[in-house]
């Protein structure tokens, strides 16, 4: 009887010096756990601001783009010849297909901003191209 007493005291004695163990093993977890989960959330908020920032970027080039097109419909529409009209009517075109991509970028989410992103890109080389070939087709009417 003194023996099992004895080897449950043991025992005992043995199953309390586990618990501190673990306890500081679920502790140790835990803070990883805490780490894991604050570097989540701010590498989530550095992408954020990164594609703000992106998105105000692309938003300006846009509106610039179609301020210079605005700018130069108003010179046109003074000039009133047919040549005139042509270009304005080219202009009016370029100028909508920009106010849709800048809706599109405004409505854009984080899963379609990439491909938004790439649609403004090719839409800018797109815009350059027109906007020289047009001024060599009307250069008169770029004095």
């Amino acid at each position: 009887m003194k023996r099992i007493l004895f080897l449950l005291t043991v025992l005992a004695f043995m199953a309390c010096q586990e618990g501190p163990r673990q306890e500081e093993k679920k502790e140790e977890m835990k803070e990883g756990v805490e780490k894991i989960g604050q570097d989540v959330r701010e590498t989530a908020a550095a992408a954020g601001e990164y594609m703000d920032a992106q998105r105000d970027s692309l938003r300006k080039d846009l509106e610039e783009r179609r301020q210079e097109i605005d700018l130069k419909m108003e010179e046109l529409k003074k000039d009133g010849s047919r040549k005139s009209e042509k270009a304005r009517a080219k202009l009016a075109d370029l100028r909508d297909q920009i106010d849709g991509k800048l809706t599109d970028l405004k409505s854009s989410s984080a899963s379609t901003w990439d491909s938004t992103r790439k649609d403004i890109n090719v839409l800018m080389k797109k815009t350059d191209k027109e906007w020289k070939e047009f001024k060599a087709d009307f250069k008169e009417l770029f004095r």
